[in-house]
């Protein structure tokens, strides 16, 4: 088997060996280069359906490379050259023989070596149509696959038509909604300068910039050296940045105080056009080394200007500004709309019907293909005369009858006719398809090269949309930039005023959570002892369980008894003074946004603390219940106690054993010291033990009417039905 490639410039088979195909389509490239002297530049591969083989992808991943279908194969150096294609004109030595060979054949004498000599003739004959016919199908195919080449170079011109289009109107749909926003685009970028000249007279607090200088010394501790890039420029902006130990002045730097005053007393007209000049010259007095308020390291005189600047060296805020100027300027209809109209034109040549169809090439492939079906009638009218001659030559060798040659050469004449007559209309139909494939080669050359000038203008059009989209979306996205940056000194001042309302809020709310926290620990310690005193006068009684369901149940412990988790640890160090301090310093523009916040009432909580702590106490107190059922657990451990002594007494172990006695039970339970004046907060005791509070304690020791027998009525006091 075969790797075929067919070149549609000339119309001719290309073919390999087949371990290329497992190999990649650059390596097929360098081979055809050294096998046929195709520079791997100008090879254009493509497969059946417009497909361009990718450089770096298997030969073998492409559904190609048959006889039937075969990879095709553009020569652009053909295609741009300025001669046609030439098709190579294949003539068989024999060819020009066989009008000679008749002719001297016609003129021997009736013999028996004349008909020997036309019956190698017809043979001949014979052997010559089968070549001239399997040419001409050779011809006609190869004009099948240059249409089928034709076919798939202009399926992948109507991929790249669709592409095109898609950008174009992508394009053409951003640069409109543009249009229609510039406007809007220019008074943000207006808005902005009135927000420049606020945010260089506002100060930036002290606290805001030490996690900042915090992780950059950090930093230069685990790195002695400083990258070779940082200029002068960045040094000295980090060391005014990030002073350590920087005090915050009182008031305005002179170098603020002067450019507020030259903001506010320039004409009107003057004033937009310096707006985003102001940055730069206190930029510079803020980096000046000699200027006298920045040489003493103990003052921090760092604008919100100054600040943003240095966030994203160099794109500061002017360089934001100009390169949106500089994009609208780019962006000009008067640029762009010449443009467009070019693009819409190429995307018309694109479609050039009469271009892309070669009208009535289809008629002409069935032509040939009528013309060799007649061709395979002419070599089989060839073949049989020829089988014909050999019959005639055995039968008059079998006779050795010399009487009939005269009639046989005058008849084996007229064969000879009739196939010379063949053998003209075979190198006829040779002709024409050598000159159909001709004529079909230079019709494809034309238009090939029409089809690389509309995709190399396709292609540059493609480029130069791409950087206008590109460009139309980093100035968008400016846009937004300049939009957030122009909101900056009333989120400045807004967050500082969120940041002291919420450690306002954090200070009270701390402060009534620990008294709630800690009253309400104390209510549930409270209840909690009440509830396993109950619990131990109640567990062995007969009606538990039975009458007075869900008297193990507790309160739960995470209501009001453990201390809410932190928060807002992380916010700045900005106290009222810093507020107070920002009123006085920031202009008026921004007044509005410095309110110094107020907080809600915490009045009513602190009553409901009050009242939860009157609670408190009341649970804490001695009641006649409370009294009722410490009495009762004193009762029940003394005759416990009395019970536990005379079965001590009356056991034979212990007369048995002298000096022996009966340890107490490790479950007894201690005293309970309850005595104290009435309706007296008390101390809370140490809970009993967790196996005397659990529900399968309690169940283990409640009786059953089946286990009590007649001997165990006087062995436990709750053993009996009262």
């Amino acid at each position: 088997m075969k790797l075929y490639v067919f070149q549609v410039n000339n119309g001719s088979t290309l073919t390999f060996d087949t371990d290329l195909a497992v190999q990649t389509v650059l390596e097929l490239k360098h081979a055809i280069q050294a096998k046929y002297k195709i520079a791997t530049q100008h090879q254009v591969l493509v497969v059946n359906g417009g497909e361009c083989m990718a450089a770096e992808r298997r030969v073998c991943s492409y559904s190609a490379g048959t006889e039937t279908n075969p990879i095709f194969l553009f020569n652009k150096e053909m295609i741009l050259c300025d001669r046609d294609p030439t098709i190579p004109k294949t003539t068989f030595s024999i060819e020009s023989e066989i009008q000679v060979k008749v002719e001297e054949s016609l003129l021997m004498p009736a013999v028996f070596h004349t008909v020997a000599s036309r019956t190698q003739l017809a043979l001949e004959m014979f052997e010559v149509a089968n070549k001239l016919s399997s040419f001409c199908e050779r011809l006609v195919h190869d004009e099948h696959l240059q249409h089928q080449g034709w076919a798939a170079i202009m399926a992948n011109l109507d991929d790249c038509t669709l592409s095109y289009q898609k950008l174009l109107m992508k394009f053409d749909t951003a640069y409109v909604n543009y249009q229609r926003d510039l406007e809007e685009i220019k008074a943000k970028l207006s808005k902005l300068g009135t927000a420049v000249s606020v945010m260089a007279r506002i100060p930036l607090l002290e606290c805001l910039t030490r996690h900042s200088y915090r992780e950059s010394m950090e930093k230069s501790s685990s790195t002695p050296e400083k990258d070779s890039d940082e200029t002068e420029e960045e040094k000295s902006t980090d060391s005014v940045l990030y002073t350590a130990g920087a005090q915050r002045p009182s008031k305005l730097s002179p170098s603020f105080s002067a450019s507020g005053t030259a903001a506010t007393h320039e004409p009107a007209g003057d004033q937009e056009t310096n707006e985003m000049t102001d940055s730069g010259g206190l930029r510079a007095a803020l980096l000046d080394d000699d200027t006298p308020e920045f040489a003493n390291p103990s003052c921090f005189n760092v604008t919100l200007l100054d600040w943003i600047n240095v966030q994203d060296r160099p794109n500061d805020v002017e360089s934001v500004v100009r390169k949106c100027f500089d994009s609208i300027n780019r962006l000009d209809p008067r640029i762009i709309q010449p443009f467009l109209t070019d693009c819409r034109d190429t995307i018309g040549k694109l479609d050039n019907q009469n271009m892309k169809a070669i009208k009535g090439l289809e008629d002409r492939l069935y032509a040939l293909d009528q013309m060799i079906a007649s061709c395979k009638k002419l070599v089989n009218e060839q073949k049989e005369l020829a089988q014909g001659f050999l019959a005639n030559q055995k039968r008059a060798e079998n006779l050795k009858d010399t009487s009939v040659l005269p009639d046989l050469c005058l008849s084996h004449t007229n064969q000879l006719m009739i196939m010379l007559n063949n053998h003209r209309k075979l190198l006829d139909i040779k002709k024409k398809c050598t000159t159909a494939k001709q004529e079909l080669a230079n019709n494809l050359q034309v238009r090939l090269k029409w089809c690389c000038y509309v995709m190399l203008h396709a292609d540059q059009d493609g480029e130069k949309l791409q950087a206008l989209l590109r460009l139309l979306t980093e100035l968008m996205e400016r846009v937004r930039v300049v939009e957030a940056l122009s909101t900056v000194p009333q989120m400045y001042c807004l967050a500082v005023v969120e940041v002291v309302r919420r450690k306002m809020f954090m200070r009270h709310y701390r402060e009534w959570a620990y008294a709630l926290v800690k009253d309400g620990k104390l209510l549930y310690e409270a209840e909690k002892f009440k509830r396993e005193s109950f619990g131990k006068l109640f567990r062995k009684s007969f009606l538990r369980n039975r009458l007075f369901r869900g008297l193990d149940s507790w309160p739960p412990t995470s209501f009001c008894t453990r201390k809410p988790r932190r928060f807002d640890d992380e916010l700045p160090d900005i106290s009222v003074e810093d507020l107070q301090y920002l009123k006085s310093c920031c202009p008026l523009e921004v007044q509005p946004f410095l309110m110094v916040p107020t907080m809600c009432d915490f009045e009513p909580l602190n009553r409901h603390v009050e009242t939860l702590h009157q609670l408190v106490q009341a649970a804490q107190s001695v009641d006649e219940m409370s009294q009722t059922i410490t009495d009762l657990l004193n009762e029940q451990r003394a005759s416990y106690s009395r019970s536990t002594h005379r079965s001590s007494v009356f056991t034979p172990q212990s007369e048995s054993i002298p000096g022996t006695t009966t340890p107490m039970s490790s479950k007894t339970p201690s005293s309970l010291n309850l005595q104290g004046p009435s309706c007296q907060p008390l101390h809370v005791p140490v809970p009993a033990p967790l196996e005397d509070l659990s529900p399968d304690s309690i169940d283990a020791q409640t009786f059953d009417f089946e286990t009590i027998g007649p001997s165990e009525h006087g062995s436990s006091p709750a053993a009996g039905i009262p």
